[in-house]
């Protein structure tokens, strides 16, 4: 009996301090995360302009030093919403569900050559920021609504040399879609874009989305 209290004890010390580690490592990463993302000099920040439904970030950069890391950090608050038909009738039909919204991004040089080009859809950055919702649920309906608010960062980029660039950043400032018994959307409702230069480069420990190119 008293060996069995001992290997008992001995276990749940073995669980805790298993448990400890973990929170331990996560709270490391997210320190480490934190320092890295304020990390650099701003170099700009700005709105964008809306045209034809598209927000618009087109601003000249100057880059002070070649070789060094550079960020793009995009702040947005978005909001969406969804409603599904539960009726026996639409189990087989495709839901209509929005997640994020489609990107174009180009950096040229001073002479307005394209530099890097990506395209791509928010919905990959939404798990790197907070955000709210709830939903309401029915024998035959399930609707919810929530919105997203927070900062990622959208690109990491090491220029070769100092000077001029051009970022375009375009996005899609809602997206619908509809279909027999399901519609939903997402819309972007506010949207700040930070450059950064000489910052700390992401761990790789953290698997953020973003991509990080030399130009």
């Amino acid at each position: 009996m008293q060996g069995w209290n001992i290997n008992t004890s001995i276990g749940i010390i073995l669980l805790f301090g298993f448990i400890g580690i973990l929170l331990s490592a996560g709270g490391y990463r997210f320190v480490i995360q934190r320092r890295q993302l304020s990390s650099g000099r701003e170099i700009g920040r700005f709105v964008p302009q809306k045209k034809d439904g598209v927000l618009v970030f087109d601003h000249l950069i100057t880059i002070t030093t070649g070789g060094e890391w550079c960020r793009l950090l995009l702040k947005i608050k978005s909001e969406t919403a969804y409603e599904i038909n539960m009726r026996w009738k639409f189990f087989l039909k495709r839901v209509a569900l929005v997640i994020g919204t489609p990107y174009s991004l180009t950096i040229s040089d001073s002479s307005c050559r394209a530099l890097y080009r990506e395209e791509g859809n928010l919905s990959r950055f939404l798990a790197f920021i907070g955000g709210r919702g709830g939903n309401t649920e029915t024998l035959f309906s399930d609707r919810g609504r929530g919105s997203q608010e927070g900062v990622f960062a959208l690109l990491e980029f090491l220029p070769r040399q100092a000077g001029s660039y051009r970022i375009l950043l375009q996005i899609n400032s809602r997206v619908e879609d509809a279909a027999p018994g399901s519609s939903s959307y997402w819309e972007m409702i506010e949207a700040e874009l930070t450059v950064k230069e000489d910052v700390i480069p992401l761990s790789r420990i953290v698997k953020y989305p973003h991509k990080r190119i030399q130009i």
